[in-house]
């Protein structure tokens, strides 16, 4: 049963990862559109960059709250990181061979 356990969080870690590193955390909540049309960053990719650092602080933020209450399954953690990682990698890596416009749907007249 732990293999299966620890197959699944590969599978999910990755997907999580390589969604995060294709569009960024803030795609998936109002920080990147907020940034981009907002704030005024510039462009598609450094507002990528910045939600996933702002995204980071704010889970290691997190991260600190549960780890001092015990409510953190570390293995768990470890096995959907690393995973998360190399997904984050692949995402970002295609996200950079983007030119990084405005999706399709915002561009339609």
């Amino acid at each position: 049963m732990q293999l299966v356990q620890d197959a699944l969080g590969l599978l999910s870690g990755s997907f999580v990862g390589f969604s995060l590193g294709l569009v960024g955390g803030g795609r998936l909540h109002p920080c990147g559109p907020l940034m981009i049309y907002l704030v005024g960053v510039p462009t598609a990719h450094v507002a990528i960059g910045t939600s996933a650092f702002a995204v980071a602080v704010n889970a290691a933020a997190n991260l600190l709250s549960h780890a001092r209450i015990g409510t953190v399954k570390w293995s768990c953690a470890g096995v959907f990181a690393l995973a998360g990682v190399a997904g984050a990698f692949a995402g970002s890596s295609l996200s950079n061979a983007s030119t990084g416009q405005s999706c399709w749907r915002c561009s339609r007249s």
